[in-house]
């Protein structure tokens, strides 16, 4: 019961390339990689708050849904 939601990727450079896709698409989003995880375990952590509106989660899970699927 947090407001950090871990979406873990796995590897460093798919984190640091979905990170990259979703900050040109206006999110304050990190990538969080080794040492601070485990080893094969990277992952995005987004911060999740009472003001998002509906629209900025719909945004947010296309954009991450499209950012993932990118070559």
């Amino acid at each position: 019961a947090s407001q950090i939601v871990p979406v873990i990727l796995g590897s460093n450079e798919l984190a640091l390339a979905t990170a990259a896709r979703l900050q040109r698409a206006c999110f304050a989003v990190r990538a969080i990689r080794p040492p601070s995880v485990p080893e094969g375990t990277s992952r995005l952590r987004l911060s999740l708050n009472a003001r998002l509106s509906f629209e900025d989660l719909q945004r947010l899970t296309q954009a991450l849904g499209t950012a993932t699927s990118e070559p």
